[in-house]
């Protein structure tokens, strides 16, 4: 079983609501992943066009600001059914959001169920550093996709991104780039994928990058795995049934 990415977009900032492009040459049965970051913390967005959250993660409770401010990331999702439009996130109370769409391909009949974790770093330094909240279990074959985002603009990943996952062996971190935005309070994000080359998870994984100035935090992971094939009503259909 092979997870590999279809296309990746481009960033896509404001202070407002956000329709960030699907990217060109996403197919029927891809999984898209919108990763989104945004300030007040305590923002409730929205999607449409079928599109699903994930769940999403936080750094504190503190109000936005220029350069300030508790972090929220989410990851939405949705399997490409070969007809699309682009989706719009609306968010109430933006003071400063980014969104960035992935797509991943699969070699499988079909998508396990998506899972996913995140966290924060409340400590403010050039160090970062997020333990997700559970393991939600990986495996050879996963994919491990997800983003940080950061209260600053000043705030964006300079090396040392990278994820590690107790009782596994990775592959590289690629992420398409880090990105800052001046949009409102200013905020940065960075979003990467990493494979589970080998091994089962004994912990939750752990997010780390050294950023260009001392800010604080949060991220979100999913993990995307594939299935060989389909149940349908949890039963699996008889042999020589007609």
């Amino acid at each position: 079983m092979t997870i590999s990415v279809r296309a990746t977009g481009t960033y896509l900032s404001g202070t407002a609501n956000l329709t960030p492009a699907i990217p060109a040459g996403a197919t029927s049965g891809d999984m898209m992943l919108c990763v989104y970051g945004t300030k007040p913390y305590s923002d409730a967005p929205t999607i449409n066009n079928g599109w699903t959250s994930l769940g999403s993660a936080t750094d504190g409770t503190v109000a936005a600001g220029v350069d300030s401010g508790s972090m929220q990331t989410r990851i939405f999702y949705k399997e490409h059914t070969g007809t699309e439009s682009d989706p719009t996130v609306t968010n109430t109370t933006n003071n400063s959001s980014t969104a960035l769409i992935i797509v991943f391909q699969r070699t499988e009949a079909g998508w396990a169920a998506m899972v996913g974790a995140g966290g924060g770093d409340n400590t403010a330094g050039a160090a970062f550093s997020v333990t997700m909240g559970s393991d939600v279990g990986h495996t050879a074959g996963d994919m491990v996709v997800g983003g940080a985002a950061f209260r600053s603009d000043a705030a964006v990943p300079t090396n040392g991104n990278g994820m590690t996952i107790a009782g596994t062996t990775l592959g590289a971190y690629v992420w398409p780039a880090a990105h800052a935005s001046t949009s409102g309070g200013d905020m940065g994000m960075t979003i990467g994928h990493i494979p589970v080359n080998s091994g089962t998870s004994t912990g939750a994984p752990v997010f780390s990058c050294n950023l260009a100035a001392a800010h604080t935090g949060s991220a979100f992971f999913a993990r995307l795995r594939e299935v060989a094939s389909f149940v349908f009503n949890n039963t699996l259909p008889l042999m020589g049934a007609g």
